[in-house]
C-alpha cells in the first residue's frame, strides 16, 4: 500500500532553496547551450528545442521510423490540459538485443516541446509506463523510440484540448513554492513468484512549477520541478525518467519489473532544489 514502507530524505547540499531555484530556473529557461547533438540525460543539461522536428533530428538524426509494435494510449479529447493521462507500450522481448533504450515524449505546441524521456533496461520485463502530462493547446503528441537493435519507432496522436495548462497551473507565491515539502508514495507487492513481472507505482506530491506563472502581484514564480526519477532493485536501476515542466503536478508513474530475487526497491526523485527524495520497499520472491 502507499506509504507503508520506510522513507528517507537526503539533503545533498545546505544551500538556500531560493538561490537554487533562481539559478536552476535561469539555466533552464535561457536555454544554456549544452551540446545540441546530445541525447537528453538525467542531470538537466538539455538544450531548449524549438519544435519536435528539431528535437528528434538532434536525438536520432535522419532515421526511418516504423510504427509497428509501439502503442500510445491518449484521450482524443481533454477538457483541461493540466493533467492528460498517457500510457506508452513497446511490444518487444526485453532482452539485450530487443528492448527500448529510450522513449521520448514530445508535444509540439507546448512552450517547450520536450515532455519527458524514459530509459529502460531489459530487467524491467515489460516496456510500458503510464503518467500524466500537460498540454498547452490542441496539438499532436509524438512518441519516438530508439530500440537496442537499432530500429526507431514513432507514433503521432492528436489531442483536442479545450483549456490549456502549461503556464497557468500551480498556486501560491514564491515562498509557498520553495517551502513546499514533497511527500513520496509507492506501491510495491510484498510477495512475488520468481520471474514474475510485477506492477510498480510511484507518486510524489509536488507543484511542478513551470516558471511561467505569475502570482497575484504579477511577480513571476520561478521554476521548481522534479527533473528526474529512477527505480532500482538491489542497487540495479531498471527504469529512469528525465522529466520536464510538462509533466503534471504531483508526478505519477506506473511501470514494471521482472523480479528474480528477494530484495529492496529504491525509488528516487531529484528536485531542482538539489534535494533527492527516496522511498524504499522490500519484496519477498519465492
Amino acid at each position: 500500500m502507499f506509504g507503508n514502507k520506510k522513507s528517507r530524505v537526503i539533503l545533498n547540499q545546505k544551500m538556500s532553496r531560493r538561490g537554487i531555484i533562481l539559478g536552476s530556473a535561469a539555466f533552464f529557461f535561457t536555454g544554456a547551450n549544452y551540446s545540441l547533438g546530445q541525447v537528453t540525460d538525467l542531470d538537466g543539461y538539455d538544450a531548449i528545442w524549438r519544435d519536435t522536428k528539431e528535437a528528434l533530428d538532434n536525438f536520432f538524426g535522419n532515421v526511418e521510423y516504423l510504427s509497428h509494435g509501439l502503442f500510445v494510449d491518449l484521450p482524443k479529447y481533454a477538457e483541461v490540459g493540466s493533467s492528460v493521462p498517457i500510457t506508452v507500450r513497446v511490444d518487444c522481448e526485453m532482452t539485450d538485443h530487443d528492448f527500448p533504450k529510450v522513449i521520448h515524449v514530445l508535444a509540439n505546441k507546448n512552450p517547450g516541446p520536450h515532455v519527458m524521456s524514459a530509459f529502460f533496461s531489459p530487467e524491467a520485463g515489460r516496456a510500458e509506463f503510464s503518467t500524466r502530462i500537460r498540454l498547452e493547446q490542441s496539438q499532436v503528441v509524438t512518441v519516438a523510440v530508439k530500440m537496442s537493435n537499432g530500429k526507431h519507432l514513432r507514433v503521432d496522436k492528436y489531442v483536442n484540448v479545450s483549456f490549456g495548462a502549461c503556464g497557468q497551473v500551480g498556486e501560491g507565491d514564491l515562498d509557498t513554492v520553495f517551502n513546499f515539502e514533497p511527500k513520496p508514495k509507492i506501491r510495491v507487492p510484498e510477495n512475488a513468484q520468481e520471474n514474475e513481472i510485477i506492477s510498480l507505482k510511484a507518486l510524489i506530491s509536488h507543484p511542478m512549477e513551470t516558471g511561467m506563472r505569475y502570482d497575484i502581484g504579477l511577480g513571476r514564480i520561478d521554476a521548481r520541478f522534479i527533473s528526474s526519477f529512477k527505480c532500482s532493485h538491489n542497487g540495479e536501476i531498471f527504469f529512469r525518467v528525465r522529466l520536464h515542466p510538462a509533466i503534471a503536478t504531483n508526478p505519477y508513474f506506473s511501470f514494471y519489473m521482472r523480479v528474480k530475487e528477494s530484495g529492496e526497491f529504491k525509488f528516487s526523485w531529484y528536485d531542482m532544489t538539489d534535494i533527492t527524495y527516496n522511498k524504499f520497499a522490500n519484496i519477498r520472491v519465492s
